[in-house]
């Protein structure tokens, strides 16, 4: 149950997830599903749960703390670690770009809702952590920006012969 005065929105990235998050009951425990702004929640929230990809990525860029979680299909995982095909010590685009353990990240069998739930509070707390991480959030913004937009017009510019 959760406390009081505390919400939880739950971005939907599309129409069949928010049809799956109703059916399983989400509003009626108190769910807030939200549809085509997950970058206003991200920018909103004290922290999120969010899977490895694009969305990891977007949180950081939002300076919100997370944690990620990833799983595939039990053959497709079977497979990569029978095979060792995976090789990376990190999977989350904010952890590899920091090249470092910058957000929790839960892999498979591991990203089951006890471990989450827990990683989550962790991520809430007040702190050096938390700090920490919202500085290298903004250090990596400035780095993957580098003046984007200066560049692009000096390339429209040299292109036009201007």
């Amino acid at each position: 149950m959760q406390s009081p005065g505390v919400r939880f929105v739950a971005p939907m990235a599309t129409p069949a997830a928010a049809a799956l998050f109703r059916s399983a009951g989400a509003e009626a425990a108190g769910i807030v599903l939200l549809e085509g702004h997950a970058r206003l929640a991200l920018q909103a929230a004290d922290a999120a749960l969010v899977a490895s990809g694009t969305a990891s990525l977007e949180a950081l860029l939002c300076r919100c703390p997370m944690v990620v979680a990833y799983r595939l299909g039990w053959l497709t995982a079977f497979l990569l670690r029978s095979l060792r095909l995976v090789k990376l010590r990190h999977f989350s685009l904010p952890n590899l770009l920091a090249g470092e353990d910058l957000v929790p990240e839960f892999f498979q069998e591991s990203a089951n809702p006890e471990a989450l739930a827990a990683a989550l509070a962790a991520q809430l707390q007040p702190g050096p952590r938390r700090e920490h991480q919202l500085e290298r959030f903004a250090a990596i913004h400035a780095s993957l920006r580098q003046d984007g937009a200066v560049c692009a017009a000096e390339a429209i510019a040299g292109l036009i012969g201007a």
